[in-house]
């Protein structure tokens, strides 16, 4: 097993920089992902550690290697791309075994190794198959097998699932996992997915426009984002934003935007801020309780045992300067065929899960609370 560090590295293509001084440190045997929206950087940073592209500035270390001038064959790294870019020509078997026989290992030893890989991933009965002949799942479990049989320090998977559809991705994903388990190596996945970085990773490295904005468990990131941008990317469904003020209020403080005013826990401050809650700590009710706020259901989107449902709040409002304001707009999760579109209903917020956002989307510690999960 071998971790890999990242200092500082930067990359440029010509005026645009792909990854802006990143730097992480990912342990031994870590299922790391990074994740990310289309050119976030993430597979720059993939690359540059296969050695593929070679980083502007800053330094890699495989182990304790300094592999910068490393070329990628040197780096002992596999990669599985998105493509799976197999051998059409080839039996699934020799697929396997192609880069070993590269590198001119005995022909006993490699069917040892794809036999025990092929075991491993439950394809030894497609081993005389072509890929043409295979299922998407299995074609990607070959791709992962040619990664498996050399041996590598470490594992990098370029979106290998994307070109599933959604219930062999959700099979593969877990089969993923067990091989992670089992090998105990380190792998570093990147996804745009948040589905499958929340549920492989045991730490998620968000990634926008080149930055590292956080790193950390799928855990801390759900519930401690340390950006708005972080705290809108990840979460399903989405975050829930108001903007509006933190005021005083009696002996504390608390937020106020049209007709909704949540108390501020811990130390406040007045002045602009946002508010950020999942819409699971966004409570709907029929009967008007203190501090809920009159709404009417606008849409409904069925998930089965809960729903999304989609609100405005009931009443006009009105803003700075005695202007009238919009009705705001909200989404909640409730259980399953409570509401109805055109329903009136009642809107409560929690105000120990709320976080609190500057004007630059930075994430204000002094009013946000320790979010609970669940």
């Amino acid at each position: 097993m071998t971790g890999i560090r990242l200092e500082h590295v930067t990359k440029r293509f010509k005026t645009q920089v792909a990854v802006d001084d990143v730097s992480a440190q990912i342990e031994n045997g870590e299922f790391v992902v990074i994740l990310g929206a289309s050119g976030s950087g993430k597979t720059t940073i993939l690359r540059m550690i296969a050695g593929l592209e070679v980083q502007t500035s800053g330094h890699i270390y495989i182990g304790d290697m300094l592999v910068d001038d490393y070329e990628p064959r040197d780096r002992n790294i596999a990669m599985v791309f998105q493509s799976y870019a197999l051998y059409p020509h080839l039996s699934v078997r020799k697929n396997i075994g192609f880069g070993l026989k590269v590198r001119h290992v005995e022909r006993g030893e490699i069917d040892r190794r794809v036999n025990e890989v092929a075991q491993l991933l439950g394809i030894s009965e497609t081993l005389d198959r072509r890929p043409s002949e295979l299922s998407g799942g299995q074609r990607q479990r070959v791709a992962l097998g040619r990664a498996i049989v050399r041996d590598p320090e470490a594992f990098l998977l370029d979106e290998p699932l994307s070109n599933l559809d959604a219930k062999i991705r959700s099979s593969a994903r877990i089969e993923l996992k067990r091989i992670h388990q089992q090998l105990k190596q380190t792998f570093i996945f990147v996804t745009h997915d948040q589905t499958e970085a929340m549920t492989l990773g045991d730490r998620l490295a968000v990634m926008n426009h080149g930055q590292l904005l956080q790193f950390d468990t799928p855990e801390r990131v759900l519930s401690h984002p340390a950006s708005r941008y972080v705290a809108s990317f990840v979460g399903s469904p989405e975050m829930v934003f108001l903007d509006g003020s933190v005021e005083s209020s009696g002996a504390g403080y608390a937020f106020l935007t049209g007709p909704v005013q949540i108390p501020v826990r811990g130390v406040g401050r007045a002045g602009p801020v946002t508010i950020g809650l999942r819409p699971w700590d966004i409570a709907v009710t029929r009967a008007a309780g203190p501090g809920t706020v009159p709404a009417r259901v606008v849409g409904v989107e069925r998930l089965g045992s809960s729903d999304q449902v989609f609100l405005e709040t009931a009443a006009p409002v009105t803003g700075a300067g005695g202007l009238p304001m919009p009705p705001l707009t909200l989404r909640a999760m409730v259980r399953a065929y409570d509401f109805e579109i055109g329903d009136a209903v009642f809107v409560a917020f929690d105000a120990d899960r709320a976080l609190f956002f500057d004007a630059d989307g930075s994430r204000l510690e002094s009013m946000s609370s320790p979010t609970r999960l669940g």
